[in-house]
């Protein structure tokens, strides 16, 4: 029961009353439910998460299919002993159990010998909860799905509610479970479509009724009625049905393979829905109607066209698409147009294969092409829109760049698709500034339907927009901040950054980006006021750049250091910003410079020279108010210790004893976790062995790999000690995990050679080491410790494991260790294995303990790999 109860997301709790009137019905669930020794309580399973699930991913066993029929068909009993139903939570978990159950015909019958079902609608009648209702359409959707809930459905005629049903559970406020309405009616839909067709056109009328009323009553009945608007006031009537609609033709267009066959009933209206698009002024209303039309205009063209391969006419032409584009067009409803081709982009997304081909001049005209050749159309003529003089002459290579682009667009389109973008060319450019915003938004949400090519057009249109608005932003300073410029700047600058995101390096897409990185410059060169939002895309954009090389010079690998200075001022001033995410992104990209510095363009270095000092991050990382911005400058801190102009002051007891001080107050788990791997990397580095507090950076690594409880921050001070064990091995001679036949010992200043005897006492010596800093005994507390999490355990167990193999190999046994005594003939322990002062054990006892347990422990039988000390 606990999987079943899991499915419909319910908890036992939530079906749980106090009414003393209610307890036989609490009774009938603890007992047919309750009791079941499956059932797990989860008071955070939230009860509508799985309320459209189609069917059951779990096995439910004979034994316990028949509790469950059990259960369901005593119902109609009770309800005639008590003359009530049972509480709200309770009809819930009713329906979801039997619509789980009445996916097998077998089980349907059996439940329903007792009239079950009919029950439970009766108990729905009563009812005013949407969530109530929705499981109940949930239950009569499973129904169909065999020959016996299909016959009983038809019997009775429940479903002739459906529609209504649907209508009254809409709400504005709760999207959540207006989808989970459109999947029930979709598959209803999709379902009876091919099983009981009548029932699909049946809904289907009732669904469409609305809209063909409107239409037949405001179109003219003779030639002479003159042709009037529809008020706006009717189409307020509408949104109901109208967006119910269109997220069902959505749904059964994108699994257009299977549910052909309910589309088909829509169809009737298409006339109806140019009627009142052709009567409309309202923009919004003409674009959900022009997104009905568009789906079944492309519906009627692969139905009509299955089979044939080739056209001799513009697949948009033959679908209608171009007119509805067109009509938009002549009523200069722009932001309509612009939404249209995304919404014409995502439908031929689901169709791309079975459209018809058409080729012009031997080539082939793709939808998509010629869609994306209208987006771009609005991106490309901004820099007209906006001139009221003619700009300065563009360079040579820049109007090859452009014709090239135009070039390409007007290759890959048809005739038909070139005209029309003429016409709306010249009525867009003497249009009112507004709807550029709109075609820019369209743009980022059409993305994921682009092809690489389309992508790559798009791209670089972009950068052309960028560049003329930089150039108008130029030459009238009063022009700089208005409000309108500052959208068009976040909205160009969001385009930009998002397909630069996963950019693709192919020759007309680098084009672009190269100019990019300049462009930031000049843009942010044009105004210092530009609001927070602009500011942190551009930051965004310079990082990513950066990030992936993309200037001219860095894409080729050169070393250039033109701007730096310029890019570290502006750097400076966006960190000291009051806006939290002006400070992020700013830091983000001092990050990424510091790695860039170590990948070898050493000429960003100036700017930590100069400007964002190693004093200045660490400053950021203590007394910043944003935990990300803190743990950024630490991890800018990290890169920065591999550079050698820095490592005095990183190594420093001033340096490290702030780090530490974070350490021991702070309580975000990204800061702890990234200042204790800043610990490391210091220690790491410090080749010369030039820190001084060796003995504070043991006591604090020490607490936190013992006492800290988050898994992530504990493994990095677990990682720490590792790196002690690595290091006090290879202070003895290994290397690379290995102890070589030969080395230089640094004690007596000559070539010595390493048998397995030397090795031993090299081997014991690096344990004494050990055990006096507490690397051994913060590994046995680890170990020991019952609320170690998994991942810590692990990593404790791995070392403990490898060091357990050194011993063995080279016959490390305790008897050659003598706590207080010595160690024949070659080397004494004499003050034990710990340092008395530490006070990290109770007696020496129990370092022998740890000590006889690595060594004879039987741990052979564990899967441990052969890690190294890194």
């Amino acid at each position: 029961m606990r999987n079943l109860l899991k499915s419909v997301g319910m908890d036992w709790k939530d079906t749980t009353v106090n009414n003393d009137t209610d307890t036989e019905w609490y009774q009938y669930f603890q007992n047919g439910l309750e009791s079941d020794s499956k059932l797990d309580y989860n008071q955070n399973n939230h009860r509508w998460n799985k309320c459209s699930g189609d069917g059951i991913d779990f096995e439910i066993t004979d034994n316990e299919k028949q509790r469950y029929i059990s259960f369901l068909i005593k119902i109609p009993q009770l309800y005639d002993k008590l003359k009530h139903w049972p509480t709200t939570e309770q009809k819930i978990l009713l329906l979801a159990v039997a619509r789980i159950m009445s996916y097998n015909e077998q089980t349907f019958i059996k439940i329903n010998t007792n009239d079950t079902y009919n029950s439970l609608v009766k108990m729905t009648e009563t009812t005013t909860s949407t969530l109530v209702k929705v499981r109940y359409m949930d239950m009569l959707c499973s129904f169909v799905e065999h020959d016996a809930g299909l016959k009983w459905t038809l019997e009775t005629q429940y479903w002739k509610n459906i529609w209504n049903l649907v209508l009254q559970c809409q709400d504005d406020n709760c999207d959540d479970i207006n989808q989970k309405i459109y999947h029930i009616l979709s598959k209803f839909l999709q379902n009876t479509s091919k099983c009981a067709p009548k029932i699909c056109q049946h809904v289907v009328k009732q669904m469409i009724q609305p809209i063909i009323c409107s239409a037949d009553k405001h179109y003219p009945k003779t030639k002479k009625q003159p042709i009037e608007l529809v008020n706006p006031e009717e189409y307020q009537n509408f949104p109901p049905t109208v967006k119910c609609l269109i997220e069902i033709l959505e749904r059964l267009w994108a699994n257009n393979e299977t549910t052909s066959d309910a589309l088909k009933y829509f169809l009737t209206l298409r006339d109806s829905c140019e009627t009142l698009t052709l009567l409309s002024n309202n923009g919004e209303s003409s674009l959900q109607l022009n997104r009905i039309l568009t789906i079944l205009c492309f519906y009627e063209m692969i139905e009509l066209f299955d089979g044939i391969k080739v056209v001799n006419q513009d697949p948009l032409v033959l679908s209608g698409f171009f007119k509805i584009f067109e009509r938009e067009m002549k009523k200069g409803n722009f932001d309509g147009m612009w939404k249209l081709l995304y919404y014409g982009q995502k439908y031929c997304h689901h169709i791309s294969k079975k459209v018809p081909q058409y080729f012009q001049k031997g080539k082939s005209i793709g939808i998509g092409d010629e869609l994306t050749s209208f987006q771009i159309e609005p991106v490309v003529v901004l820099g007209e829109k906006l001139s009221v003089i003619p700009f300065p002459q563009v360079t040579e290579c820049d109007e090859l760049l452009r014709d090239a682009l135009i070039g390409d667009l007007l290759s890959s389109v048809s005739e038909s698709c070139v005209q029309l973008g003429y016409e709306v060319r010249e009525q867009y450019v003497r249009a009112p500034m507004g709807s550029e915003l709109t075609a820019l938004k369209c743009i980022i949400k059409t993305k994921p339907y682009y092809s690489r090519e389309c992508r790559a057009k798009v791209f670089q249109g972009l950068i052309f927009s960028f560049k003329d608005f930089i150039t108008y932003i130029k030459r009238d300073v009063e022009l700089k901040d208005t409000e309108h410029n500052q959208l068009i700047a976040e909205a160009m600058l969001e385009a930009i950054f998002v397909f630069l995101n996963d950019f693709d390096l192919s020759w007309r897409e680098s084009l672009g980006s190269l100019e990019v990185y300049m462009l930031n410059y000049q843009f942010f060169s044009c105004s210092m006021n530009w609001n927070s939002n602009v500011v942190i895309l551009g930051l965004k954009i310079l990082n990513i750049t950066t990030l992936k090389n993309l200037t001219d010079n860095m894409i080729l690998l050169v070393d250039y250091s033109n701007e730096h200075d310029e890019m570290g001022i502006m750097l400076m001033d966006k960190c000291a910003s009051s806006n939290v995410g002006v400070r992020k992104a700013a830091m983000a990209v001092i990050c990424t410079i510091c790695q860039k510095i170590n990948e070898g363009f050493e000429s960003y270095k100036q700017i930590l020279l100069h400007y964002l000092t190693p004093e200045v991050i660490l400053t950021k990382a203590i007394n910043d108010s944003n935990h990300s911005i803190r743990a950024i400058a630490l991890s800018c801190l990290q890169e920065i210790i591999m550079m050698e102009e820095f490592e005095g002051y990183l190594s420093s007891t001033i340096f490290i004893d702030k780090i530490l001080d974070i350490i021991a107050k702070e309580f975000d788990q990204m800061i702890l976790k990234v200042s204790v791997k800043l610990i490391r990397q210091i220690c790491e580095n410090d080749k010369n062995e030039t820190i001084d507090n060796l003995l504070k950076i043991y006591k604090v690594m020490s607490r936190v790999a013992i006492q800290e409880r988050n898994a992530d921050v504990q493994e990095e001070a677990v990682k720490f000690w590792k790196f002690v064990t690595k290091r006090n091995l290879e202070l003895q001679g290994m290397i690379d995990d290995v102890f070589p036949n030969i080395t230089f010992s640094k004690e007596h200043k000559k070539i010595i050679r390493l048998d397995d005897k030397e090795i031993c006492k090299r081997i014991i010596r690096a344990l004494d080491n050990m055990s006096k800093t507490g690397c051994l005994y913060v590994y046995q507390q680890v170990l020991e410790n019952s609320e170690t999490p998994t991942q810590v355990f692990s990593t404790t167990l791995e070392i403990i494991t490898k060091l357990w193999k050194l011993l063995r190999r080279y016959d490390v046994t305790p008897e050659l260790i003598s706590i207080n005594g010595t160690y024949p003939q070659q080397w004494s322990i004499d003050s034990g294995i710990l340092s008395p002062t530490t006070n990290w054990v109770d007696n020496d006892e129990d370092m022998r303990e740890l000590i006889e347990e690595m060594i004879n422990e039987d741990i052979t039988e564990i899967s441990c790999p052969d890690v190294k000390f890194l």
